[in-house]
């Protein structure tokens, strides 16, 4: 049997979900986060359980740290090393503005041109070398590097991807002339083409590198220090596991831990409702993050940007980020207009609602104020927290209504229907954007402030079908429980299709898988528990964009014309149309070897009998109701529920609007269906 704790920490609360599996049950913390000490936050949710540490089996963990030290610019003083003449490569970026038709901007790469260094060393696109690498110039690099003080490195030499030679001596020297600096070149994180992508992900890994190592080193050593002695597991953009030894050297991997552990969920409730199709709705206290997961697998991108000028290029599930959730700020700008976010409330001080010095309105704030949130509901754990709904009052009135002119009720609406309208928008932008219909997916609405709001979302978008699961406000800490272990290969190889053999495909898988198992193998995965599979990323030889075309679990037989008769199936499909005239690219060769962790099972209790519900008046759009407010734990399998409804458990709220119509499933989910 295996005691795990499942633990995820966002920008308001830090969620921890216990499960046991001798009875099944899944036990709930949910207290504040702690900024600048995570670890604080996290310790106090594990000690609610009254669970001594070291009974734990697993521990895993989806984390900000790297994310917010980007955002926040607060990694290592990190410096980069590149072949002499690209210098710049940071500074000339690509030729695209944060705004479309905006003539400036506020780019600011992670490091510093004064912070930029060169050696002399060349290799062609093929990986021939044209000029071997100066020992002379790698000992004054050394030595500059050593007068600016840095703390971390980034080596990201010219076709590195093609032939890792130079790199990788380079590497080893800096890290014998330099002990106390961190070294990250990029044949070790991002071995692709690319000049700046692949320099910019090799300088997020290493600016974020120390700062995540000695975060992850502080809960491992307090966590010992109460008796837990195993490994933390750390979830990853991919929406897999890696062991925190492992997190510390490729943090740039855990970018998107928290919001990528939710989409894993959400897909995991989806498949179980007999709904494949679903769209991830994650509204939390600081961010809304919606991702597309068709066919019951989150969608996955190579490349994603955490900020403008900022691409990343490893393998991460595509996910969305808007600044919008329940801590989300409102005001009214300068030219008299209603704006509701990105600035966040955060934990501290929090919505005024939150009693803890905060006084600007937010979301929430409003939510209290139309009484979708009551000010004698408990939320979440945290000792000694209560709701003022006097303060949440007075913040809408002060700062919103009388600015606008309107009464409080009305400005709360407006606050409410600016921040449905901006998260729908996010939802289009994965699905319209995309060439999906939203109209054919379920919203999945979790966060602790999701299923506040993600029915009024579908309606916004066509949607007709919302799937709450049972523990909305935790649900990416359910994700890290549910998670398998997981690690991306990729080897670059920038041929046209025709010109590749089976035989080399099936060299490259093959030596990919292998270190996949054996990696896994160190883990303490059995062979039963590992499975394999690959894909080819391709594109027409002169388009900029590549698609994924998955190749299965098998990595022999790969011929040039299996290869195209692949690539052009996907295209289709992803398209619709194809240029069958047009020479094909294989640009790189990827494989995800996965190790398969024991399952959660939950156990749904069947409750007694309903107490009497109580009631209270409730404001939308269509004006006041009064509507019975019902608690989670109390409803049974199979009932239905008629919106306009309340349903109240500890780490969220749900609301379910007018002409809607709920039923709960057998695993617990809420499925809502929402009248067009």
């Amino acid at each position: 049997m295996e005691i795990v704790a499942g633990i995820d920490v966002g920008g308001t609360f830090t969620d921890v979900l216990l499960h046991h599996p001798g009875t099944g049950e899944l036990r709930l913390a949910k207290v504040f986060s702690t900024p600048g000490r995570q670890a604080d936050g996290l310790l106090t949710g594990l000690r609610q359980f009254d669970v001594p540490l070291g009974e734990l089996d697993a521990v895993v963990h989806g984390t900000t740290v790297a994310t917010n030290a980007v955002l926040e610019r607060k990694g290592s003083r990190t410096a980069l090393v590149t072949t002499r003449g690209f210098r710049d490569v940071l500074e000339l970026r690509r030729r695209d503005r944060p705004t479309t038709y905006g003539l400036t901007g506020a780019y600011r790469p992670l490091v510093p041109r004064s912070r930029s260094f060169e050696v002399d060393e060349r290799v062609d696109a093929h990986g021939r070398v044209v000029e071997p690498l100066s020992a002379g110039s790698v000992r004054a690099v050394a030595d500059a590097l050593r007068a600016a003080e840095v703390e971390s490195v980034a080596v990201c030499l010219l076709n590195s991807y093609a032939n890792a030679d130079h790199e990788r001596t380079l590497a080893h020297e800096l890290r014998r002339l330099l002990p106390d600096v961190e070294v990250t070149a990029s044949y070790e994180v991002c071995p692709e083409p690319g000049e700046f992508e692949r320099a910019t992900t090799t300088v997020v890994n290493a600016f974020v590198r120390a700062p995540m190592a000695r975060y992850l080193g502080a809960v491992q050593e307090r966590l010992k220090h109460e008796g837990f002695a195993r490994d933390v597991q750390v979830m990853q953009s991919n929406g897999g596991l890696i062991p925190a030894r492992r997190a510390g050297e490729l943090a740039v991997r855990t970018l998107l831990s928290g919001p990528a552990a939710g989409t894993v969920a959400a897909a995991a409730f989806g498949e179980a409702a007999g709904l494949p199709d679903v769209i991830s709705c994650d509204m939390g206290g600081t961010s809304f993050d919606v991702a597309l997961i068709p066919g019951g697998r989150p969608a996955v991108t190579a490349e994603s940007a955490i900020d403008y000028g900022i691409p990343i290029k490893v393998p991460m599930i595509d996910i969305t980020t808007i600044g919008a959730g329940g801590g989300s700020i409102a005001s009214v700008d300068r030219a008299g207009i209603l704006q509701v976010g990105p600035e966040s409330a955060g934990s501290d001080p929090g919505p005024a609602c939150y009693g803890r010095g905060g006084t600007r309105p937010t979301v929430t704030d409003a939510n209290i104020v139309l009484g979708r949130i009551s000010a004698e509901q408990r939320l979440g754990t945290q000792d000694g927290f209560t709701l003022d709904r006097d303060a949440a009052v007075e913040a809408v009135r002060a700062h919103v209504a009388e600015p606008l002119g309107l009464d409080v009720t009305a400005a709360a609406l407006a606050i409410i229907r600016f921040a449905n309208e901006k998260m729908a928008n996010a939802i289009r932008m994965v699905s319209v954007d995309k060439g999906h219909d939203p109209r054919e997916f379920a919203l999945v609405g979790f966060g602790g402030a999701g299923p506040m709001h993600v029915a009024e979302l579908a309606r916004a978008v066509g949607a007709t079908t919302v799937l709450v699961p049972p523990h909305p406000g935790a649900l990416s800490a359910y994700g890290c429980l549910i998670a398998d272990v997981k690690y991306d290969y990729v080897t670059a190889v920038g041929s046209e299709v025709d010109d590749c053999t089976a035989g080399g495909i099936e060299r490259i898988l093959a030596d990919q898988a292998e270190l996949g198992r054996k990696t896994l193998e160190a883990d303490g995965f059995g062979d039963q528990d590992i499975a394999v599979e690959h894909v080819a990323e391709m594109s027409f030889a002169k388009q900029l964009y590549s698609i994924r075309v998955p190749l299965g679990g098998d990595r022999e037989a790969w011929t040039p014309a299996k290869l195209t008769e692949e690539f052009h199936r996907e295209y289709l499909a992803i398209y619709q149309g194809r240029n069958p005239s047009g020479a094909i690219r294989l640009i790189s060769l990827r494989t995800v070897v996965t190790g398969k962790r024991k399952p959660v099972e939950q156990v749904v209790t069947t409750p007694g009998e309903h107490p009497a519900p109580r009631e209270r008046t409730v404001v939308f759009a269509d004006g006041s109701h009064t509507v019975p407010v019902l608690r989670r734990e109390h409803l049974r399998p199979g009932e239905v529920l008629a919106g306009p409804a309340i349903v109240e458990q500890s780490d969220a709220t749900i609301v379910l609007p007018p002409a809607t119509t709920t039923t709960v499933h057998s695993n617990g989910s809420l499925i809502v269906k929402v009248a067009s």
